[in-house]
């Protein structure tokens, strides 16, 4: 009979663990009833921070880009940094009161599975706890504002960011649609590039019996409703889109010819470069349909997102680590067309981000009857352990293997 490799059964253990599992679903539920907006994590953070110190790091870092939490475990010989990085922040919501996580009265929900993302990654700190790596670090990120894409350029831009500084960062999402506990991974982009416009088009109110008088900008908010989305080029490979969000042509009012309007729009793109050139496009066609209507018009680039894009060696870790383990992984054809500001790590470091399965029928991100699926957790702790076992075990070997002078 074929012996599985010791670490395997150590993910066994893992997974089976009802202890742990039962820890880590209360701190998802107690993360999931105090959902916070990004850049306002201040309990989200506080209960992190609660958790972590009972899991003694060898480092706790807070205030990270403003709410955001790090926690080091060092082992006992240089090596590289491994960060597992998850994200703090809840959404803002209209049915806030359907939803039965939520404080009384609050507007906030966490519909994309951050609270999941937390437990998870907390999840690690009483492995780590107990046993350190052998060789170089663990940094587990809690990182603020992911849905506004901020969160990431703040962490690599703060001070303390050099005192965890990674040689790889890791990261996963929780998707709906796909087997609960499958892994889903691509080599190359993994997520798209996005950003968001916001045009204000001005003009010139008048009365409303005289339009004559105006320069409204109502044709141009219905040229820019017909032109925009036609730059969408959905079906090609790479491809790219633009999705309206947003029209609004002056006062609610009867007795005045607009002046203003505002439209806004995201653009994405499988690739950063494919969104630069669809944003040329894109504010060609806004100057033209101003010019025609002698309007001014501006325009502002908000929720700046790049492409996540995968690194081959930490994909093929990946792939190892799933047929050693047991766990099913799908990989991919095309990117999401979703966004994730965990991109703008790959300015420092080599990054993954990979998919958690919760569920072929399960309710999509940011609906109101999404939830995230708790069956879940150990099997991406265990996946995210293995991960950082197979990183370092492999640059502790290549160091006891190293010549040696006399």
């Amino acid at each position: 009979m074929n012996r599985a490799p010791p670490y395997n059964q150590k993910m066994q253990n893992i997974r089976h663990d009802n202890i742990l599992e039962g820890i880590l679903i209360t701190l998802r539920g107690s993360l999931a009833a105090c959902p916070e907006v990004a850049g306002s994590e201040f309990m989200t953070s506080t209960i992190i921070e609660h958790f972590l110190h009972s899991y003694v790091p060898d480092k706790l870092l807070t205030q990270l880009g403003g709410y955001g939490v790090a926690a080091v475990y060092e082992g006992k010989h240089p090596g590289p940094t491994v960060m597992i990085r998850c994200e703090l922040d809840g959404l803002p919501v209209e049915d806030a009161d359907k939803d039965q996580w939520l404080v009384p009265g609050a507007n906030i929900a966490h519909r994309c599975g951050h609270d999941g993302h937390m437990a998870i990654v907390a999840g690690l700190a009483p492995l780590l706890h107990h046993t350190p790596p052998g060789c170089g670090r663990v940094v587990l990120l809690f990182q603020p504002a992911e849905e506004t894409g901020e969160g990431a350029r703040t962490i690599i831009d703060d001070p303390n960011f050099e005192k965890i500084r990674p040689d790889y960062a890791m990261t996963l999402h929780n998707l709906p649609g796909f087997p609960k506990g499958h892994i889903v991974y691509r080599r190359g982009t993994f997520a798209s590039a996005s950003v968001g416009m916001k045009v204000r088009l001005l003009g010139q109110a008048s009365h409303a019996a005289e339009p004559e008088q105006a320069r409204s900008p109502a044709n141009a908010v219905r040229h820019l409703l017909a032109e925009l989305p036609k730059l969408s080029r959905v079906t090609d490979n790479p491809y790219c889109m633009v999705t309206l969000t947003h029209a609004q042509l002056g006062l609610m009012s009867f007795g005045l010819t607009p002046g203003e309007a505002t439209v806004c729009a995201t653009l994405r793109a499988a690739s950063t470069a494919s969104l630069q050139a669809l944003r040329l496009e894109a504010e060609e066609c806004v100057r033209d349909c101003a010019a025609a209507e002698l309007l001014f018009a501006e325009i502002e680039w908000v929720q700046d997102f790049p492409a996540t894009v995968n690194d081959d060696i930490l994909v093929d870790t990946l792939e190892r680590v799933c047929l050693d383990a047991g766990i099913v992984a799908i990989e991919i054809p095309k990117p999401f067309r979703w966004s994730e500001d965990f991109g703008h790590f790959a300015d420092v470091c080599s990054i993954l981000h990979f998919g958690l399965g919760i569920g072929e029928h399960a309710p999509g991100l940011h609906q109101p009857d999404y939830e995230f699926c708790d069956e879940t957790i150990l099997i991406a702790v265990s996946g995210f352990y293995e991960m950082i076992n197979a990183l370092l075990m492999k640059y502790g070997t290549r160091k006891e293997k190293a010549p040696t002078g006399t």
